[in-house]
Order: structure tokens, then C-alpha cells, then sequence
């Protein structure tokens, strides 16, 4: 029997399988750190997405309301509900209820007291509420705010607040919810969507206040 045909039946010697062994184990480490990064940077994609139809969604309801942006709760909801929150108001423009859920957010909660929907998601209160009940009192007019692209519309906001959105002046940034590695997704009125750090909206410039 020749030397070459006994190698072809020796297989793998122990360092040779160690060493693939070593190998694969680096490979598997590499892969497990990496993926949890881009599920996590694909997540806060279709967040910025969700924001960014809400946003359009918000603007198709002015043009129908006379430049009025959706408020953040309106009358006409049968008792004992307090009326009917921007999520069930947008429905119309966004056939969709899945959009009004970031997928970084496992407990989507509808807000206390009204009809409303599970959201991840919250209005700006400078533009979208105010203590009257009156339609003209709720939400303001997208021709008597200026800097369309400087000031929030939506936010990630904290489902635990079970609420519809937030006011910076009674709120602060209590309500704002940073789940992504820090970040919260904002939606500009303008349409544009931005991940922040919540403090950053306030300084230099408060991106809460209607301008």
C-alpha cells in the first residue's frame, strides 16, 4: 500500500479538529455580537417609518380640517369615554393600526379613559391639545405654526404613561421613551423623522414649543 493512500485514511488529526472547532467559535461569537446591533438598527428603521406616515397621515387630516392639525382627543365617543384619541382620528389616512407600534416596544398600551388604540407613540400637546373642549381649542392651525421642521409632532413616548402624548411645560421629558440604545425617534411636523437624545430637544433650541 502506497504512503499517499494510508493519509487519505488517517482523517483529522485532534489539533486540526481543535483548531475548526477554535474557528467556529469565533464565527458564532462574531455573528451573535452583530446580530442583536442590526436587529436593533432595523427595528428603529420601521420606528422612524411609522413616525414618518404618522407625520403624512397628521398633514392629510389639515388639508381635510381646514389646516387644523388632528387633535390629541376630540368629543363624540359613547360615555364613559372622554372622546376619541389622534390614533383612532388617523385611521382613516393610514388603514394600519401596526404602525402606530414601535416594534422596540413589547407593552403597547391605548390611552386611560378614551377610545383609543394600543400605541407606542405620542402627540405634542403645543399643537395638538389644550384644557377646552371646543374642536378649535384642540389642535392648532399648520398656517399659524412657523418652522415646520423644527418642531415635534410625534415622539416614542412610554406606554406605561397610557396616555396620548406629552406637554415639554407640564412634562418635561418624563414621557419620552429612549429605546433606541438611547435614542427616541422623533417626527417633525414638517415630515421628517430624527433619532435623539430626549434632552437634546430642549437645548439649544426647545423643538417642543410652537414657534
Amino acid at each position: 500500500m502506497e504512503a499517499s493512500d494510508v493519509r487519505l485514511t488517517e482523517g483529522f488529526t485532534l489539533v486540526e479538529l481543535l483548531v475548526v472547532i477554535a474557528i467556529i467559535a469565533v464565527l458564532a461569537a462574531l455573528i451573535l455580537a452583530v446580530f442583536p446591533r442590526a436587529r436593533g438598527m432595523a427595528n428603529r428603521g420601521q420606528c422612524a417609518a411609522h413616525l414618518r406616515q404618522l407625520v403624512q397621515a397628521a398633514r392629510m387630516y389639515a388639508q381635510d380640517y381646514d389646516q387644523r392639525l388632528v387633535p390629541a382627543r376630540t368629543r363624540g365617543a359613547p360615555p364613559p369615554s372622554r372622546g376619541y384619541t389622534w390614533c383612532v382620528l388617523l385611521q382613516p389616512y393610514v388603514h394600519n393600526e401596526d404602525i402606530l407600534i414601535c416594534p422596540n416596544d413589547p407593552h403597547p398600551q391605548p390611552s386611560a379613559g378614551s377610545t383609543c388604540l394600543p400605541h407606542s407613540y405620542g402627540i405634542n400637546y403645543q399643537l395638538a391639545y389644550s384644557v377646552g373642549w371646543g374642536v378649535d381649542n384642540l389642535a392648532k392651525k399648520l398656517t399659524h405654526v412657523r418652522g415646520h421642521s423644527g418642531i415635534i409632532l410625534f415622539f416614542d413616548m412610554k406606554s406605561e404613561v397610557a396616555q396620548m402624548g406629552s406637554s415639554y411645560l407640564s412634562y418635561r421629558l418624563t414621557r419620552v421613551a429612549a429605546r433606541h440604545e438611547g435614542l427616541a425617534e422623533f417626527g417633525f411636523l414638517d415630515g421628517h423623522v430624527k433619532g435623539l437624545k430626549p434632552e437634546a430637544t430642549v437645548a439649544p433650541v426647545n423643538m417642543w414649543v410652537r414657534k
